[in-house]
């Protein structure tokens, strides 16, 4: 099983629990092995050392390398678009699982591991909200928390190239999940919503994801299962050091939330003007 993430500076903490929990639930079969390709982006040697620590599966760190200078960035980053070229940081062969950092794993992977995607290059869970560029459109539209690729065929179509060239065009509100909607409209195979779910009350969840803001890491009351994760890692401390200045965390958590417009006003404003055309 080959597990694909990426986080930077500021997901240390959701990376820390993330991994913990792939440790504990990823697969059930004690033949299974796991392999963890991490792309970091300012993430020191002491931190992935700790990281590495958190988990028994071996981790193979791969260094962001950024070609993404005219696509929207979101919280002070374009790590997010490393989900568009696989291929570029890992060597799966056939199948791959992609993890946003901002997930935890509660149960077996396996299921989708070895799901047939039926000729489809991806297996993906609805969006909850569905099409946040045309909130008219009706068409199925997924949520790239959570991505299964069939690695083969991805390359045999170059889907990478692609993406990267419409997200280039379109500059979508939403990132690589823009990217990913038009480029494979119609062409994915739909994973219940257990797969990539943001009800934290849903007990059935295999994999949940924390989508809106504040993270479980921002908040005073940060979601128990999460919880859990982090405080079997060695990164359980530095919650508490973050609760402890927590008036500077939540200035800066404000000014992230208005970075979307305060940085890179013309990239900004080519993708609001993009988004009311459509």
């Amino acid at each position: 099983m080959h597990l694909f993430i990426a986080g930077g500076q500021q997901y240390v903490l959701g990376l820390a629990a993330l991994l913990k929990s792939v440790e504990l639930n990823a697969t059930q079969d004690v033949r299974q092995s796991v392999r963890i390709t991490i792309v970091s982006q300012g993430i020191t040697a002491q931190q992935k050392h700790k990281l590495q620590n958190c988990c028994k599966y071996e981790i193979d760190w791969q260094e962001f390398q950024s070609n993404y200078d005219d696509l929207l960035c979101i919280n002070g980053s374009r790590i997010a678009y490393v989900k568009l070229e696989p291929e570029k940081y890992t060597t799966a062969p056939e199948r791959l699982i992609w993890l946003d950092s901002d997930t935890i794993v509660l149960g077996s992977l396996e299921p989708i591991w070895n799901l047939d995607l039926k000729g489809m290059p991806i297996a993906a869970a609805p969006n909850p909200w569905g099409n946040p560029n045309n909130p008219r459109d009706r068409k199925p539209y997924f949520n790239t928390g959570l991505l299964v690729y069939d690695m083969k065929l991805w390359q045999e179509e170059q889907l990478s190239k692609k993406l990267i060239k419409n997200a280039k065009i379109n500059i979508w509100g939403d990132c690589d999940q823009g990217a990913f909607n038009s480029v494979l409209a119609g062409r994915w195979h739909k994973l219940d919503r257990i797969w990539n779910n943001a009800v934290t009350e849903d007990a059935s969840t295999k994999v949940m994801h924390f989508m809106s803001r504040p993270k479980p890491w921002e908040s005073p009351k940060p979601n128990k299962l999460w919880l859990e994760m982090l405080y079997q890692t060695p990164f359980k401390d530095e919650l508490l050091k973050v609760n402890k200045s927590n008036w500077l965390f939540n200035f800066e958590l404000k000014y992230r939330q208005r970075e979307v417009w305060v940085t890179q006003p013309i990239v900004k404003f080519k993708s609001y003007v993009k988004n009311k055309q459509r």
